[in-house]
This record gives structure tokens, C-alpha cells and sequence, in this order.
């Protein structure tokens, strides 16, 4: 009986993986994405009032950001952006962390007027949730974390600038009508970063990573509109709970892993 012949090696990358390139890419796609948000005049608070703004807003500018990284991906052909090369520990703080993660998501869904939220919102909130999770994810725990682990560089320095580069993602929005609430913000996503990564860590993929970013804001998307009054309540805890947890995730990163390489320096 003639053996199956032996799997094909992966292609070579086109464009050598590096945090520049990363960098540039992350550039390019605020470009792509907050030009698209800022042309459209309608302020941030109002992103998702009606449909139309979710579409013209949230919807139109994820969908050309999620292009220009698709192109990219295929035309750079890097290597370890949707599987870990390496499984490392996962922690019990890191499990905890995405325990509550889906917990906090469920009690918004819970607490959402449903019979109240117009189903063509409803559809923008869930595309604008799709999209986001793609992008933001194959951009943050896909391309910049690939291109800060070249070279041997440590996981404890790739996760910490993956999530600082993940919180200056909503810099933008300080000067699309968010105010002293557009820090808060960076900070809280910089600490959702660190949760971000735990679930690609936790599974060794990416796409698990993907689908809790995109539940988280659709779930945050229609609670913003919708929520019953004693979710307002109910959610205040969570506004602390997870720039703690993220943070405790960060530091427990870079206590245990500045001695790890998960891409060698000699590879590639």
C-alpha cells in the first residue's frame, strides 16, 4: 500500500514578520477605519441610536478595516497568527478572568428590553459585533502580537504592547465627542486586551478570542440603549472588576513570562 505523501511545509512569508509591520498595518487600518467613522459627522454617542448610524458608523468602517486586513494576510503570508506555536500555562486567574468575562456578557443580555430594540438596529449591532471581532482581533492578537514575538523578543513584552497598542486604538475617539470618558476608555482596553489574549492563551486559537470580543460588544451595544433599570445597577461592579482582572492578568504575564520565547530568535 503506497504511504500518503507527507503534508505540503508551510509557504514561506512574503513579508517577514516584525513589530514595524505590525505597526504599519495597525496605521493603515486607523486610517481606513476612523476615516470612514469621522467623514460620516455623527458623534460617537450617536453611533447607535438608529440603524443608519450603525451602518454608516460601526458597520462601513469595520467592513473596510476587515479588507485591507484580509488583503494583508494574504498577500504577507505570516505564520502563527490563528494558532499558538506553543502552549504556555494557563493560570487560574486567566480562567477566572473569562469565566466572568462570559458572565458579565449573559447578565447584559438578561437585562436587555428585547421586545424594545428595533430589529434593523438589532442587525447593525450583531454585523458592527461580527466585524469588530474579526478585525480588532486579527490586527491585535493576531498581526501585532506576531510581529512583537519575532526575534526571541519575550511573551511578558509582547503581551504588555499588544494590549497598550490595543487601548491607543480608542485614542480617536477622544476627538469624536467622548470627552474625559475617551481615558477611561483606553485604559479599560488596554486591561480587555490582557483578557483578549488569555482566551487565545486558554485555547491555543484565536477565534475564541474573536467571539468574546464580538458578544462583548454587541452585548454592550444594545444594553447602552436598552437595558432594563436594575442592569445599570447590576453591571456597576464589572467597570472595576475587569481593569483589575486585565491588569492582575498583565502583571502575572510579566512576572512568569519574561523568560519566554514563544518564536525562537534563530526561526524564520
Amino acid at each position: 500500500m503506497t504511504p500518503a505523501p507527507a503534508p505540503a511545509p508551510d509557504a514561506p512569508p512574503r513579508i517577514r514578520p516584525s513589530f514595524a509591520v505590525a505597526v504599519g498595518v495597525w496605521i493603515a487600518y486607523m486610517v481606513v477605519a476612523v476615516g470612514v467613522q469621522a467623514s460620516s459627522g455623527i458623534a460617537y454617542a450617536d453611533w447607535f441610536k438608529t440603524a443608519a448610524n450603525a451602518w454608516r458608523t460601526g458597520v462601513l468602517s469595520l467592513a473596510a478595516g476587515s479588507a485591507l486586513l484580509a488583503a494583508f494576510l494574504v498577500v504577507a503570508r505570516w505564520d502563527h497568527l490563528w494558532r499558538e506555536p506553543v502552549r504556555l500555562t494557563t493560570t487560574r486567574l486567566m480562567k477566572t478572568a473569562l469565566i466572568l468575562w462570559w458572565a458579565a456578557i449573559f447578565l447584559r443580555f438578561a437585562g436587555v428590553r428585547w421586545n424594545e430594540v428595533p430589529l434593523d438596529l438589532l442587525a447593525a449591532i450583531v454585523a458592527t459585533g461580527v466585524l469588530v471581532g474579526f478585525a480588532e482581533e486579527i490586527l491585535f492578537r493576531g498581526i501585532v502580537l506576531r510581529g512583537l514575538r519575532e526575534g526571541g523578543r519575550s511573551e511578558a513584552v509582547a503581551v504588555v504592547w499588544t494590549s497598550v497598542c490595543f487601548g491607543l486604538l480608542h485614542l480617536p475617539n477622544l476627538f469624536m465627542g467622548t470627552g474625559w470618558i475617551g481615558i477611561v476608555q483606553i485604559v479599560a482596553a488596554t486591561a480587555s486586551g490582557a483578557l483578549l489574549y488569555a482566551f487565545r492563551r486558554a485555547t491555543g486559537v484565536l477565534w475564541p478570542a474573536m467571539v468574546a470580543h464580538g458578544a462583548w460588544d454587541i452585548s454592550t451595544f444594545v444594553a447602552g440603549g436598552y437595558a432594563a433599570p436594575w442592569l445599570e445597577f447590576a453591571a456597576l461592579p464589572s467597570l472595576i472588576l475587569f481593569p483589575v482582572l486585565g491588569f492582575a492578568v498583565l502583571g502575572s504575564v510579566w512576572r512568569n513570562d519574561r523568560g519566554t520565547a514563544v518564536i525562537p530568535a534563530t526561526a524564520g
